[in-house]
């Protein structure tokens, strides 16, 4: 979980963390956010509410890279999550880019087919070249739903 370390941008949900790494709807790069713990039918609702705060309530009008790199634990409300928002983005001509999911997360996104509709990429990195390309949609990467990673 991340530390509530008394910067605004950090919320602590019940078993959940939430941090805007960079990007704001006024500059040239997507905004990045990063999800640390676990996101249930708990949780989940803090994502909305965390991204509403630090975006704006038409946040979903701008690109937006998910890092997953710390969160442990997802569930169905997680992905029906990124199906409405996937949706919403791409109505407005705007993507979203799932980053370095490791573990159950993977293996989760992997068995419901996220990766079909919902580009991951292996690094935060590569997501934001690949808008950076500029074509749109973004073309998902081949997924592996083990990682090789240790």
């Amino acid at each position: 979980m991340l530390p509530h370390s008394g910067d605004s941008r950090v919320t602590p949900a019940k078993k959940a963390g939430l941090r805007l790494l960079g990007g704001r709807p006024a500059d040239a790069g997507p905004a990045i956010v990063e999800l640390a713990g676990e996101f249930d039918l708990d949780t989940v609702p803090e994502i909305d509410r965390f991204l509403r705060r630090n975006l704006g309530p038409l946040y979903h009008q701008d690109h937006l890279v998910i890092d997953l790199a710390e969160a442990t634990f997802v569930d169905s409300s997680f992905v029906a999550f990124l199906v409405r928002l996937s949706g919403a983005q791409r109505a407005k001509r705007r993507e979203l880019l799932l980053a370095r999911p490791s573990g159950q997360v993977r293996r989760v996104l992997g068995l419901v087919g996220v990766p079909n509709f919902v580009p991951v990429f292996e690094s935060v990195d590569a997501a934001v070249d690949s808008l950076a390309r500029g074509g749109l949609p973004v073309i998902p990467p081949a997924f592996r739903p083990a990682s090789s990673a240790p």
